[in-house]
């Protein structure tokens, strides 16, 4: 009788443990612990990563014909979502991606040194407050994020915000309240260093400024 007690007892306790017990995945989500001291990050050129939409791959007339690699080559963030879905991060053992910028860049492209060239690197901002279409749209990117995360990966969006694009006969500049339009950087003091345009045609953020200033008129317009 004893026996048989300690037995119904036993299999009672397992089956209570079996019905409570989170599944890997709870636990992992749970439980799993993040440190960026020891974070293993791929950095990817969103543009060149990998091309999960090629109707996107054309926006704002950006047909002109570029110096080698200097247009847009159709990666988007569509194609960063296809790529953690298939698990590829997890594979290499990566737990938070580091994309470009993927905010509006200047409709027109020019010519640095380099020859003619468009923003697909996303260095040259047009608009701070709306995404490239090239690189896709908002749900695309909340889609994008919310994939990561389901896998435990952290996402980093690199932001330049001490410039914005170079002046173009389409794009203009932004007002002298906003922006310097010179001088070239020296390097050769603080203020050669510091209250310059890193290259010419490359307006400078007056981020020095605490003073007052309106929307600039490209984003007033729209």
């Amino acid at each position: 009788m004893m026996m048989t007690y300690y037995k119904y007892l036993w299999l009672l306790i397992l089956v209570v443990a079996c019905q409570q017990s989170p599944s890997k995945t709870e636990i992992n989500k749970e439980t799993a612990y993040f440190n960026w001291a020891g974070a293993t990050v791929y950095f990817l050129l969103t543009d060149r990563f990998n091309n999960g939409d090629p109707d996107n791959d054309v926006q704002f007339e950006r047909t002109q014909e570029t110096a080698v690699l200097r247009g847009f080559e159709g990666g988007d963030i569509a194609g960063v979502t296809q790529k953690i879905n298939e698990g590829y991060f997890d594979n290499l053992g990566v737990n938070a991606l580091w994309l470009t910028p993927l905010v509006e860049q200047i409709h027109e492209g020019t010519d640095e040194g380099t020859g003619y060239t468009y923003g697909y690197h996303g260095y040259w901002a047009k608009d701070w407050t709306a995404l490239d279409p090239n690189f896709g749209t908002e749900q695309e990117l909340k889609a994008m994020v919310e994939a990561a995360h389901s896998r435990g990966i952290r996402v980093l969006f690199d932001a330049v915000v001490n410039h914005h694009g170079p002046e173009t006969p389409l794009d203009g500049i932004w007002p002298e309240d906003w922006v310097r339009r010179g001088p070239t950087c020296s390097f050769d003091s603080y203020a050669g260093t510091t209250a310059c345009n890193l290259v010419a045609n490359l307006p400078d953020v007056l981020t020095e400024s605490n003073d007052a200033v309106g929307l600039p008129p490209q984003l007033e317009a729209k």
